[in-house]
């Protein structure tokens, strides 16, 4: 029986799969070796097209609107471009709202088509491809610390960690950032503002750790550009001791950082990789077996963000409180012991 939990490790065997959104080349074959920002696989956007509507935004009848065109049919435009305007100068405009080419125009409306983008798809970490998927990405092998989380704004960046806060309880706060954390990926504790997301914007960070967001603040994460990841989810809650402990202890070391939930080939997790030596020594495979004495953090249900020790291993199905029956085993959380099926749980070191 497969057996999936979450990984918390300084030094493990990760395979880091790596997919196209939609089909492409794949550049790379298993046995290559790969650094982070090696292309391994691309694929062009299928055209897009607009249509403005004229004659609604500036608010007049259709027979007026050709009059009032800025642009002729074959023109190259560039977001913002003037179209179409009403009145002299000052007066109400229409702007393109892509890049692209203006192909038709009629009844009060222009079509724009957007030329055909580029999806490059870097390798992210570095490593040695050992699967490739035709058309759809590689699968890439490296050693080293390698961290689940629990949300992500779907971005993605390679870069060095710093860690801006003393302990998983804090914050981090617009005083914790200044200019030289440029292209750094920030480690705070419990959560981030929106003000503070304002000085990381300002800095140029590539990216930020944190325990947990506001979900107030979801809609504006979700239009960066560089990926912010919270290791326990959404809300005000501190970041587990052993993933803060294990960050700081890499503070200065260059990691790959994926905020991607979920992809057309099945679920996935947000997670943070920083690639090691080899001669750190000898790695975990991430489906060797959890044993008795394991130490673990479970995820999900009332004791979501606890960590314990592993006291017993069932065997067959354990029964849950809410009457489901999965595999797992038996946590001491301190002051009590309890089941949890392993999908709920994150391995530590």
């Amino acid at each position: 029986m497969f057996i999936s939990y979450s990984i918390v490790n300084p030094l493990t065997l990760v395979r880091v799969p790596r997919r196209l959104p939609r089909p492409g080349e794949v550049l790379y074959r298993a046995g290559d070796s790969v650094e982070p920002a090696h292309i391994v696989a691309q694929a062009v956007d299928p055209p897009d097209f607009r249509i403005v509507d004229v004659a609604r935004e500036l608010d007049v009848p259709v027979k007026r609107v050709k009059n009032m065109l800025k642009v002729k049919e074959g023109a190259t435009l560039k977001r913002g471009d003037v179209l179409a305007a009403r009145g002299s100068f000052g007066g109400p405009v229409c702007r393109s709202p892509i890049e692209g080419v203006l192909v038709g125009s009629g009844r009060g409306r222009l079509l724009i088509e957007a030329e055909p983008g580029a999806i490059q798809l870097s390798a992210l970490v570095p490593g040695r491809v050992v699967e490739t998927w035709p058309e759809e990405g590689v699968m890439i092998e490296t050693v080293g610390a390698h961290i689940q989380a629990i949300w992500g704004n779907g971005k993605e960046a390679f870069g060095v960690l710093r860690v801006v806060v003393r302990a998983p309880r804090h914050p981090i706060r617009p005083k914790h950032i200044d200019p030289s954390l440029q292209g750094v990926i920030l480690v705070g504790g419990s959560r981030i503002d929106e003000e503070t997301l304002e000085h990381a914007i300002e800095a140029q960070v590539r990216g930020i750790i944190v325990g947990g967001v506001p979900p107030s603040l979801v809609p504006l994460l979700e239009t960066l550009e560089f990926p912010v990841v919270c290791t326990e989810g959404l809300g005000v809650t501190p970041m587990s001791k052993a993933i803060f402990d294990l960050l700081r202890s890499l503070d200065g070391r260059e990691a790959a950082l994926c905020g991607r939930m979920q992809l057309r080939w099945g679920e996935e997790r947000p997670y943070i990789v920083v690639p090691m030596p080899a001669q750190s020594g000898d790695p975990i495979n991430p489906e060797e077996p959890l044993r008795v004495g394991g130490k673990v953090r479970i995820l999900r249900g009332p004791y979501f963000g606890t960590s314990g020790t592993v006291v017993d291993i069932p065997p067959g199905m354990v029964q849950l409180e809410t009457g489901a029956r999965l595999p797992g085993v038996e946590v001491d959380i301190g002051k009590e012991t309890t089941l949890v099926p392993y999908i709920n749980l994150e391995r530590l070191l």
